[in-house]
């Protein structure tokens, strides 16, 4: 059976049940505040007996709460409260229309109510066809009527009762004439009343709906704001990364908003079903809980989408609320998006780009928990209450700030502590800051096996080496190993497992950011995929020169290594790959990084391969100089950072001058001469950061003695690239006595703060100039930019 709802009665001038004194005989019914999944509206003397009992008794078998009045109340008695709340809050109401069913003025002032309500009502037709009801004037309560109106009473609410009577000829109902007998019709009724009552309990949404109406609130001022834009808010997208939320937040819309609608349906987990070829299972139960066609199987996608089309067309000035949970694919938004200005359609999914794609302009971002409500919700799992216990609060903090505001690890990581003692929680704190649970991990994996394989890698890349660091430059070592870094980055931002962060640097530009959660997935997969990637110290226990070279040798892959050389006490981290074609022998090492951890040494290592090397940094060591002779040295070199190292004999860039585009130098020179005092060929990079003692590489020579550095020919020199220009805390080692005469044109920020020797500072045609810092500069007595 199918049935609608009939138009409801709104905006009414009455109550239906005002007027009528208190009862004689006063009943406790269960209570007032029970509250009911059936209510049944009848006429006692005709069919309490029969077919009303019938039914009360197998819905409370199928552990239904069914109010069934058991006594018929008289003429003149008030209407009960507990009988108004029944109607209110029972989700279905069946209605039998019996023959004397209109002499009953409870009957009619009951059902009136029940038009008010949002509740399915399901028409029973005993001894009377609908038509009868459709015409009062000429069926079996048209004396009834007319008794009232001779008698003068309720002459205000007959025309009422009389419409509603008519609109619920409309609905397909029960005919009692259409059954062999009372026990088939209860059995047809009894089984679409299940249906109905299951489809209409509230959705559970969450155990510990912490900070839920915030989001709730947060939403909706979203959408306000996109309608008074002129969006149109009637699809609404809810994305973001897997276990924040989203699916909990689109239950609570749902549970919120359906009694607004004329049918709804949660179609949830839509990307499991689509995997298991069930979309038309899921065309099928949008059909069904909707209420406008019972089961009906699909032999085809494209067959569930036409009928889908057609049936929703004939609905007409019917509305509906449909959420489609967890879409990954836009096949299935082509087989379920019903776009109607009348409907509200609510999708979750953890790509912004499907929704983009599918013309959705309303994209709410759901984050993760701030602080705060992280906590709560936590300590709801870890203590059952939503403060910490008495010196867990430390405990509490750390577990909350390792779970970064993700509802899920909240969950699972409060779950896991619950009970314990204060030992386990710290040992656990350590395990769970390396290793995700597996509930976790099975969440967020979903989004990392959607990826294809270049976008895998560069989600390893970045989990391994790139977090918080740079976007351009990885663009940069991505783009030489012949990845389309920028669309794969786009991806993975569309799937909410990447973001881009202003760190308001004009230098840097944009930083790659990821949830450490997410950081620890891609750490956790690179361990297990191939091509392999290391980055921890005590990765590899040894590493021999020719194992190393027979590496090289045999990878074929484009891979980011990281491997621990014990004889050098260094952090290596290196890329891998061959630049131009994957077959051959040989491979390509891009970006190197050294911790020397302040041992010393006497150079790079020469099994080291840099010819191809475009991005070199050492940090914290002594080497005698940077590599054994210009055979090894990197010509292709863009980027060299030297900090915290102790250089006893500085190279000869010369050879690099056209590629390089960066240079930070913080290095301690010792008192040798700089590699031959050589004279560099004119480059241009576009920074230069020096520090104390650091060299400055210009178009003039360079100098080195006892005291430090002195840069000669700096007052001709040209830099008109140049973004940034900082000197730290030069002493007594690098003296600028003046500064005048510099092409600078593009320079942003300017930073000579405690250069105690400066005493004139005189700039040009500085049109860009954003920044700049002087302070700590004693002997400063001039100051001018032009």
């Amino acid at each position: 059976m199918a049935s609608s709802s009939p138009s409801r009665q709104q905006n009414t001038d009455h109550n239906a049940f005002s007027g009528i004194s208190r009862p004689s005989k006063k009943r406790r019914l269960c209570g007032s505040s029970k509250l009911y999944d059936v209510f049944i509206n009848h006429r006692g003397p005709d069919v309490k007996e029969t077919l009303a009992k019938d039914l009360y008794k197998s819905l409370h078998e199928l552990q239904h709460s069914v109010f069934l009045d058991s006594e018929e109340l008289e003429l003149g008695d008030v209407f009960p409260s507990n009988i108004e709340t029944a109607i209110r809050s029972s989700s279905v109401h069946i209605a039998i229309f019996s023959r004397g069913y209109a002499d009953s003025v409870w009957c009619l002032a009951e059902f009136a109510l029940m038009l008010e309500t949002d509740a399915k009502i399901i028409p029973v037709f005993y001894d009377v066809a609908p038509w009868e009801l459709r015409f009062i004037g000429k069926g079996v309560y048209a004396e009834a009527f007319s008794n009232y109106e001779e008698k003068g009473r309720y002459l205000d609410k007959l025309e009422g009762w009389k419409e509603s009577l008519q609109s619920v000829s409309d609905i397909t109902g029960y005919e009692c004439s259409k059954h062999t007998n009372n026990q088939d019709l209860c059995k047809s009724i009894v089984k679409a009343v299940g249906k109905e009552v299951q489809s209409r309990k509230p959705l559970r949404v969450a155990e510990h709906p912490v900070a839920l109406n915030e989001l709730v609130q947060d939403l909706e001022r979203y959408c306000g704001r996109k309608e008074r834009e002129g969006e149109n808010v009637n699809i609404i997208g809810i994305f973001g990364m897997g276990g924040v939320g989203k699916t909990t937040l689109a239950r609570e819309l749902f549970n919120n908003k359906r009694s607004e609608y004329d049918g709804a349906c949660f179609l949830a987990d839509v990307r499991e079903a689509y995997a298991r070829n069930e979309l038309q299972s899921l065309q099928s139960k949008l059909l069904q809980d909707l209420g406008i066609e019972g089961n009906v199987k699909f032999q085809s996608i494209n067959e569930g989408i036409t009928h889908l089309e057609h049936r929703l067309q004939s609905a007409v000035f019917r509305c509906f609320l449909i959420v489609l949970d967890d879409v990954d694919d836009m096949e299935q938004l082509h087989a379920l998006l019903i776009k109607d200005k009348l409907n509200l359609v609510i999708v979750t999914t953890r790509d912004e780009g499907l929704l983009i794609s599918a013309g959705i302009n309303v994209r709410y971002n759901l984050k993760g928990m701030n602080t705060h409500n992280g906590s709560e919700l936590f300590c709801q799992y870890a203590f059952r209450q939503p403060y910490p216990k008495s010196g867990y609060k430390d405990l509490v903090d750390a577990f909350v700030k390792i779970c970064g505001g993700l509802p899920l690890s909240l969950k699972v990581f409060g779950r896991h502590v619950f009970g314990r003692a204060e030992d386990f929680w710290r040992l656990e704190l350590d395990k769970l800051s390396r290793v995700l649970p597996p509930d976790v991990m099975q969440s967020l994996k979903i989004s990392f096996d959607s990826l294809d394989n270049e976008e895998k890698q560069i989600f390893m890349d970045i989990a391994c080496f790139f977090n918080d660091r740079s976007k351009s430059f990885a663009i940069k070592i991505w783009k030489i190993s012949g990845w389309s870094g920028e669309h794969a980055l786009q991806k993975l931002k569309d799937k909410c497992l990447v973001e881009e962060i202003d760190n308001f640097n004009r230098i840097t530009g944009m930083v790659l950011r990821m949830h450490d959660h997410l950081r620890d997935l891609g750490r956790q997969m690179a361990e297990k995929l191939k091509p392999l990637r290391l980055w921890r110290p005590g990765d590899l226990q040894s590493l021999e020169s020719d194992g190393f070279q027979k590496t090289l040798e045999k990878t074929k892959d484009r891979c980011f290594h990281s491997m621990l050389d014990r004889s050098m006490d260094a952090q290596i981290t290196y890329f891998l790959g061959n630049t131009n074609d994957c077959s051959q022998e040989s491979s390509s090492l891009l970006l190197l990084e050294l911790e020397l951890n302040d041992k010393e040494h006497p150079c790079i290592p020469p099994w080291i391969p840099l010819q191809d090397l475009r991005c070199l940094k050492i940090f914290y060591g002594r080497l005698r100089r940077l590599w054994q002779n210009n055979v090894q040295a990197p010509y292709q070199l863009k980027e060299l950072l030297i900090s915290k190292t102790f250089l006893e004999e500085f190279p000869d860039l010369s050879g690099m001058s056209n590629q390089l585009e960066s240079v930070q130098l913080n290095a301690e020179l010792l008192s040798k001469p700089i590699h031959g005092c050589c004279l560099l060929k004119p480059w241009k990079p576009r920074s230069i950061v020096l520090n104390s003692g650091s060299t400055l590489f210009t178009n003039g020579k360079l100098a080195c003695n006892d005291t430090g550095l002195r840069a000669t020919g700096f007052m001709s020199s040209n830099f008109p690239n140049l973004l940034l220009f900082h000197i730290f805390k030069s002493g007594g080692r690098l003296a600028l006595n003046k500064l005048s005469s510099i092409d600078l044109a593009m320079l942003l920020e300017l930073n000579i703060s405690e250069c105690q020797e400066a005493e004139e500072l005189c700039l040009q045609d500085l049109y860009g100039l954003e920044k700049i810092r002087v302070d700590g500069c004693a002997k400063l007595n001039c100051l001018e930019i032009n």
